[in-house]
């Protein structure tokens, strides 16, 4: 049994969506969080949402209000989980976004084990060279360097803290399908009904 929470991010503004909450959207008979929640939860001990409770109503799964302002970016959502009371107290944080239905069924086990080998305290999924930041595992010993990142350094994304971690890249070889997908236009959204059908 691997040790790891997760924490799905849903707390992000949907501007360009022009909807409330983007998780909430229908894909293919299940809202985008729903599509997340089903690939994602298999994979961990226990499993909580970053983002807003009023308009993401009930869950099965409990909700993270991020503890520092609104829509302060995804490090927010990261730190706000890390400090919950809702999760199993495993040594390490699975992130995913919940515009990202297509998680790879594999990616905590690749992630754990590549972090473990190189006694990382995050591994991060890349494709295509492409470093996927918000599909990222860390250790729940960072979490004094993630809240000096978001509340002194004013800085709510990854890229910065990961430029300055030892962080392990795991690369996912190229498939017919983008595992790491997000969505984040109407013409995404489309562009993955197809892809789920793929």
């Amino acid at each position: 049994m691997i040790n790891v929470d997760a924490v799905i991010l849903a707390a992000g503004q949907s501007s360009r969506m022009r909807v409330a909450s983007k998780a909430l959207l229908p894909l293919k008979g299940l809202s985008l969080l729903d599509h997340v929640i089903k690939r994602l939860a298999p994979q961990v001990d226990s499993l909580v949402v970053s983002g807003d409770q009023t308009l993401l109503g009930y869950l099965e799964y409990p909700v993270v209000e991020d503890l520092t302002a609104k829509f302060s970016g995804p490090l927010a959502g990261l730190y706000s989980a890390l400090i919950c009371s809702d999760l199993s107290g495993a040594e390490y944080l699975m992130v995913v976004p919940c515009d990202g239905p297509l998680v790879p069924e594999s990616l905590v086990a690749r992630l754990y084990r590549e972090i473990r080998l190189a006694d990382s305290d995050v591994a991060c999924a890349r494709y295509e060279g492409v470093i996927q930041g918000t599909f990222s595992l860390w250790h729940k010993r960072q979490t004094g360097t993630i809240k000096n990142t978001l509340l002194v350094d004013k800085c709510g994304g990854f890229k910065p803290l990961l430029d300055k971690m030892d962080a392990v890249y795991v690369d996912w070889a190229k498939a017919s399908v983008n595992p790491f997908f997000n969505i984040n236009t109407p013409d995404d959204l489309k562009q993955a009904e197809k892809l789920l059908d793929l």
